[in-house]
């Protein structure tokens, strides 16, 4: 019997729910396997053979090689090193768990263009949980935004960038510091999302690539960034956004007033902005990773006919 796949459903998923459907266990179903296929290993890793279990399924070929639409996207030489879900550089997500709403109580999991929330059912389903959302509204406008102007960065659900803002967002508060990511990133991720918003869009990029930005001054723009985010209006967010710039070897940060702080100098950080100082070299990869540019895999040299002959 056949099963009726999700659209970006992964190697492993299909393999499992085919089974399933056959009654017929994933160790025996890869003993199988490994009759025709002798060079596979003992443990069962459908992965290794994506078209042996698109024909098992009866799927087209290339099923499991994804969408266009549901790749992150990069910059990269296709594109002019424009931001675009190429289809030879842009990667796929890593999977996630689908709603089990949406999958009529199945578990599947698929590579596609979503993230926590099923907008539809107004449920957190992500690392398998199935819960309804009491702040639904802010979390399906977290949502859309992750999978419309941050997928389009290249920042997914399990990219690093929403982890590391539960961590930011969570440092000031001593009592959660031993918190987990899971249960911290439900807690928190209509403000984990605005705060990863914030800290990629092109100013904060700008400043944070400026070598003559010291970790002082990151620390300082993202204690800024966590404080509007969570406690914050528009009014205090289009403030951080207008406040921090690099001029040669001095940051100018005015939020209350201009002040110049030179390379390496204190800044008069508040406790949380000397929490993340500690981990400012972090910050600052993390955040930003999405501008890394990809060239496609370069071809070796043919040697030449004089090196050939010798």
């Amino acid at each position: 019997m056949l099963i009726e796949p999700f659209a970006g459903e992964t190697v492993g998923s299909v393999y499992r729910r085919l089974a399933t459907r056959n009654a017929v266990p994933m160790g025996e179903l890869w003993t199988t396997i490994r009759h025709a296929r002798p060079r596979l290993p003992l443990r069962t890793t459908p992965e290794l053979v994506p078209r042996l279990v698109e024909e098992l399924a009866d799927l087209p070929p290339g099923f499991f090689y994804g969408r266009r639409s549901d790749r992150l996207f990069v910059r990269c030489i296709h594109t002019n090193w424009r931001h675009s879900n190429c289809p030879t550089c842009a990667p796929l997500p890593s999977a996630v768990t689908k709603c089990r709403r949406c999958t009529a109580g199945e578990p599947v999991e698929v590579r596609t263009r979503i993230g926590a929330v099923c907008a539809r059912h107004r449920r957190w389903h992500y690392a398998g949980a199935d819960r309804d959302l009491a702040r639904s509204a802010d979390f399906v406008r977290a949502e859309r935004c992750l999978t419309g102007t941050l997928w389009e960065r290249g920042i997914g659900p399990d990219t690093g960038e929403l982890e590391l803002a539960t961590t930011l967002i969570r440092a000031g508060d001593l009592r959660q510091e031993d918190e987990s990511h899971r249960p911290a990133l439900e807690c928190h991720y209509p403000e984990a999302v605005r705060l990863v918003a914030l800290t990629t869009e092109t100013w904060a990029e700008r400043f944070l690539t400026n070598t003559n930005v010291g970790p002082i001054q990151v620390a300082a723009l993202v204690e800024a960034a966590v404080n509007a985010v969570t406690g914050g209006t528009s009014h205090d967010v289009d403030a951080v956004r207008a406040s921090f710039r690099a001029e040669g070897r001095e940051a100018v940060i005015g939020l209350d007033r201009p002040v110049r702080f030179r390379y390496g100098r204190s800044s008069g950080l508040d406790e949380l902005g000397r929490r993340i100082l500690k981990f400012a070299p972090r910050v600052r990869a993390i955040l930003l990773r999405h501008t890394d540019a990809r060239k496609p895999p370069a071809r070796r040299p043919r040697p030449s006919s004089r090196r050939a002959q010798r």
